[in-house]
């Protein structure tokens, strides 16, 4: 998928987003446009991000309060 491509299919399904995941969305807009923002890649991370595609894939998906906890914990 493209990057325009991406684009597309958030702004389509934004309107139908929580508060909390447009931040979430935005932070990683962010950070996708910063270079300096992008993590190392090892094995690891790469395997851990083919898991959360398969769970996409899959319909498992955190509730919306199962990520403010994360957020919140990432705050601290």
């Amino acid at each position: 998928m493209t990057r325009t491509e991406a684009i597309a299919n958030l702004s389509a399904i934004l309107p139908r987003l929580s508060d909390e995941r447009v931040q979430v969305l935005a932070e990683l807009a962010r950070d996708w446009v910063d270079e300096t923002a992008r993590p190392e890649e090892d094995e690891a991370t790469r395997a851990a991000i083919a898991e959360g595609i398969e769970q996409g894939r899959r319909g498992e998906f955190a509730t919306d309060e199962e990520v403010a906890a994360a957020f919140a914990r990432f705050r601290k």
